[in-house]
């Protein structure tokens, strides 16, 4: 773990570029992938699937049959404990949703703007040592919320050809019908793309590996994406009042993802410090395998403490690097959070551990990372809505404002903008 004491700005962001995706070693292979996948459609994908997946599915076999759907069944304790997970997600999204909004203007036009839910959005669930079926409710959820008509999901097979069936039983529960069994870079292209077998969708949401990653900033543009997804990130501001159990805890519980996950630790207390680093050895020797193996390259690789002068200090390496998830355990919590200008996710006082967000306290914890909260938000309803703006001028606009538009269009240099104006201002009169 790196510790630093009261660091230069430019110090805290070498660290972060460390930290930042290289797609220079990948980006032609994915590209290439991206580009066969465009211009050949099936045949390309399922080349890739002979290439890259566990178990080289074909034709209709990547998607999940009716029968699958139907026949899948899990433990009674995982329903009940989705259910409470999903309404505790649509009670938080619900209150996200946008009315259609109009105006009238001080000379009679009419403007305001349609509100309408995305017609089709893909939701990539990574699939390998663990089954990621939050990540399935936290992208799913809100978008049925925004009305999406047509939701996809994708998730790669295991060897057996396979999905999990928590994945499958999510996906009938929430009434998702169109599953495919691929993964990588090549399903992100057939998804952006289209094949014989995969239809296009207009938008790819969910995390997944640099591969996954790289092929939505390809596709971009052809197709929407929810954001560039890095390692996953903690950032604790702490004072005399934390209590380094809990800090050292979150932590470890951060670390444990995979060893690119960052933990950090702000703190303007060198005893606090010190108490945490005293827990995080405790804490870490008592964690089975194979989190602990996980979990301790990644606090070796990726752990960062930095000790300030005073929380004014702690706030400023808040909005520096931006963090993913950010937790407020000091004095008053809530006169430091006004100052909060860059983070995915607040988790404010000592009681709010950052693992109630992964499991569904609320809030989505599809979120920004690598300081991308400067200028994007977590994943919510309005990343499955668009607007459609409208406008009725009335002659009165054309009579008494005509003349200010026409000058604006002169001075950008369009004459025929000013003309389409004027012609109407001719005949209001």
């Amino acid at each position: 773990m790196k510790i630093l004491i009261e660091p230069a700005e430019q110090q805290l962001l070498e660290i972060l570029e460390e930290r930042r995706l290289d797609f220079a070693n990948i980006e032609k292979t994915v590209r290439e992938i991206v580009e066969d996948v465009k211009h050949n459609g099936q045949a390309a994908l399922e080349k890739y699937i002979a290439l890259y997946e566990k178990c080289a599915l074909k034709g209709e076999r990547i998607l999940i049959s009716e029968e699958e759907l139907d026949a899948v069944k899990v433990e009674e304790e995982f329903k009940d404990l989705c259910e409470k997970f999903i309404e505790k997600l649509e009670r938080f999204h619900s209150m996200q949703l946008q009315a259609s909004m109009w105006n009238l203007t001080p000379h009679g036009s009419f403007v305001g703007c349609l509100v309408r839910p995305i017609e089709s959005v893909a939701i990539y669930v990574p699939a390998g040592r663990r089954v990621y079926f939050t990540t399935l409710l936290m992208c799913a959820v809100p978008a049925k919320i925004a009305g999406v008509e047509r939701i996809v999901v994708v998730c790669p097979p295991n060897e057996d050809g396979k999905v999990p069936d928590r994945i499958l039983y999510l996906c009938r529960r929430l009434n998702i019908r169109e599953i495919y069994k691929i993964g990588g870079a090549h399903a992100i292209a057939a998804l952006a793309y289209g094949t014989s077998i995969v239809k296009k969708v207009d938008k790819i949401v969910g995390p997944g590996n640099a591969y996954v990653s790289c092929a939505k900033k390809l596709v971009f543009g052809d197709c929407g994406i929810d954001s560039v997804a890095g390692p996953t990130e903690l950032l604790i501001v702490a004072d005399s009042t934390a209590k380094p159990a809990f800090v050292a805890a979150d932590m470890l519980a951060q670390a444990e993802h995979d060893e690119m996950a960052m933990s950090a630790l702000v703190t303007d207390d060198e005893n606090l410090l010190d108490g945490v680093l005293e827990e995080l050895a405790r804490q870490l020797n008592s964690l089975g395998e194979p989190n602990r193996s996980v979990a301790k390259v990644s606090l070796e690789k990726n752990g960062l403490a930095v000790l300030v002068r005073d929380l004014k200090d702690a706030i400023e390496v808040v909005n520096l690097l931006a963090p993913e998830h950010l937790e407020l355990f000091v004095e008053d919590p809530f006169s430091w959070l006004g100052r909060v200008k860059n983070a995915g996710s607040t988790f404010v006082g000592n009681s709010s551990a950052e693992a109630f967000g992964d499991y569904g306290v609320g809030p989505n914890h599809v979120l920004p990372t690598l300081q991308n909260a400067r200028f994007t938000s977590g994943l919510s309803v309005q990343d499955f809505l668009k607007k459609i703006f409208v406008t009725l001028v009335s002659e009165e606009e054309v009579k008494k404002q005509g003349e200010f538009y026409v000058k604006l269009a002169r001075l950008e240099g369009f004459e025929a903008h000013a003309r389409s104006i004027e012609v109407r201002m001719e005949g209001a009169r």
